[in-house]
């Protein structure tokens, strides 16, 4: 089976089709929207979310145990945010400060002159249990304006991070405060998490704050998906895939500069709008020299697939103005429960895609009507890729009881 698109979606698909034994294929069309993920996790967004914790699938529990450098609680965590707001997760990167059962004592704010970081500013944002602690963490001049990813990097080294322990320790001495633990800007490590080793050598708990996306939450996602899908032997071809059609006995997958290959059961997880395998094109998009020459709905599929796309369980329909659907009616805060929120390929259950016949599926934001969260693209990953690979190993032995 192939799998289009190697974000948390597709990471989640082809690593839960590769422990049911299916020959399983990555095809990775470059860096998504996965990469930009701040490190929260979370099954629906954090502003909805209620005391009650939703499930996570079996299969989902698997694909994170495969990844590593995540924490997943049965209760609602909280995290920091660079932006002064504590808030709830289901989960978080390993590296992020989790400040749920700190009552007991302050947090340490780390004072550094890091882009973004005032942690006076963010101590009287957060509220009560959060002082500033003086610390030396930078330790060469180019780190006052290093992005954090960079920042973070160099602490993949166990030097460099012994120094900042030593700085830390020294720190919390000379102030004369005991701390519950300490959070730092978004600094620790960009191959894995850092924070446990830093809490270790430190002597008590020690984590980032939540920074903007694009930061190293990202970049650990990608080097944990890199390790993981090479220790399942996954196969990874690097390219973009332009078309995805059904000739019997088997679908066809069409890339970019490469030969055509075949697959029993493909799964697309190529991303939605952010993504790329969603795009925004109105009828005012056509070339026309007055009007455009037909109508048609706001969206369509990157890639060329017998999909159908849809919202609220119903194809998309096609608007009766040629100049197409007003855009402030498509998306927050100008619409509530907009379109782009909701839209995407319509599916089952199990992320077999309606109308496309057998074996083809969709998975994370490309799917209609699921939250837009990291969650919730590793649970929808996880489904289709298992489905997917029952459906290639059933061809497979078809295919065998014929010869």
């Amino acid at each position: 089976m192939i799998i289009v698109g190697a974000g948390v979606a597709g990471t989640a698909a082809a690593l839960a089709a590769r422990k049911s034994g299916v020959r399983t294929t990555v095809i990775d069309g470059g860096t998504g929207a996965s990469t930009l993920s701040t490190g929260a996790l979370d099954l629906v967004p954090w502003a909805e979310a209620t005391a009650v914790a939703l499930s996570i699938p079996h299969e989902a529990r698997s694909v994170l145990d495969a990844l590593g450098g995540f924490v997943l609680s049965d209760r609602a965590v909280r995290v920091l945010t660079t932006a002064g707001i504590v808030r709830p997760a289901r989960g978080h990167d390993a590296a992020l400060l989790d400040v749920t059962e700190r009552a007991s004592g302050q947090v340490g704010v780390v004072r550094c002159g890091r882009p973004g970081w005032d942690a006076d500013a963010l101590v009287r944002a957060w509220g009560r249990g959060y002082e500033p602690l003086d610390a030396t963490v930078i330790r060469h001049a180019d780190e006052r304006s290093l992005p954090d990813a960079d920042f973070a990097a160099r602490h993949d080294d166990e030097e460099r991070l012994g120094w900042l322990a030593e700085r830390l320790r020294e720190a919390i001495a000379a102030s004369g405060r005991a701390f519950s633990a300490l959070v730092l800007p978004p600094a620790l490590g960009v191959e894995r998490a850092r924070a446990d080793a830093l809490s270790k050598r430190v002597g008590l708990p020690c984590g980032e704050a939540i920074g903007l996306p694009g930061g190293p939450s990202g970049l650990r996602f990608e080097r944990a998906r890199d390790r993981a899908l090479a220790s399942a032997g996954i196969d990874r071809v690097g390219t973009r895939v332009t078309a995805i059609q059904w000739e019997r006995p088997s679908w066809q997958v069409y890339a970019e500069g490469r030969d055509t290959q075949q697959a029993d059961a493909v799964v697309l997880a190529a991303g939605g709008l952010l993504g790329g395998g969603i795009e925004y094109a109105p009828s005012d998009a056509i070339p026309a020299s007055v009007l455009p020459p037909r109508a048609r709905p706001p969206l369509k599929l990157g890639i060329e697939a017998p999909l159908t796309l849809g919202s609220r369980g119903q194809p998309l329909e096609t608007p009766g103005s040629l100049f197409g659907v007003p855009p402030e009616s498509l998306a927050s805060p100008f619409a509530i429960d907009a379109l782009f929120d909701r839209a995407g390929v319509l599916v089952d259950q199990n992320g077999l895609a309606t109308g496309a016949g057998r074996a083809l599926f969709a998975a994370g934001e490309l799917v209609a009507d699921i939250p837009h969260t990291w969650l919730a693209a590793l649970c929808s990953g996880a489904r289709a890729g298992v489905a997917a690979a029952r459906e290639a190993a059933q061809r497979g032995a078809e295919a065998r009881s014929m010869a």
